[in-house]
């Protein structure tokens, strides 16, 4: 999925520019990066996932380091809104 110029950075800025599940560092310009030696990698999460009527609005998503968001999947991940919350931005 591609996301404007616009919303990427709103996006990056949701978390400080870190992973919204396991705090990892990204790097801004590492998005969508597919080489696996490239530190600080990240996709937009979707909070709802889109296969579960979540939409592409800025409120339903979230930077997350590759290796999470692929984990998660279509699921809503572990309590999501809760570790949203926790991590100390």
């Amino acid at each position: 999925m591609s996301f404007s110029r616009r919303k990427l950075p709103k996006i990056f800025n949701k978390t400080n520019g870190r992973c919204r599940y396991c705090g990892k560092p990204l790097v801004f310009r590492n998005y969508g990066q597919k080489r696996s030696l490239i530190g600080g990698r990240w996709e937009v999460d979707h909070s709802k996932p889109k296969a579960k009527g979540g939409t592409d609005h800025l409120n339903n998503l979230y930077p997350a380091c590759i290796s999470c968001n692929r984990s998660k999947g279509d699921t809503r991940g572990r309590n999501t809104e809760k570790e949203t919350l926790a991590w100390p931005f």
